[in-house]
């Protein structure tokens, strides 16, 4: 599983910390989070490229594997604040 490592690493370094309790790489300074699925299904570059995007918006981002419902993603983003 080295590419897993990989992409936790390339998160961990890019200021992400992983929250147990939401199964998510989060940077509040950066205001995204990547659910673990996310992590798992996708290749290092995309996680990367996604990581580099920049939040002119300053609105959060949230990259999940499957489409959250606008109630799930707005208690979220309520809790991440």
């Amino acid at each position: 599983m080295p590419g897993q490592f990989a992409k936790t690493d390339l998160l961990k370094n890019a200021g992400y910390v992983y929250n147990f309790e939401r199964m998510m790489y989060i940077n509040r300074r950066d205001k995204k989070a990547f659910s673990y699925e996310f992590i798992d299904d996708n290749l290092e570059p995309v996680i990367k490229s996604k990581i580099q995007e920049p939040n002119r918006e300053q609105d959060w981002h949230i990259y999940t594997s499957l489409p959250m419902s606008d109630g799930a993603k707005k208690e979220l983003i309520r809790v991440l604040q």
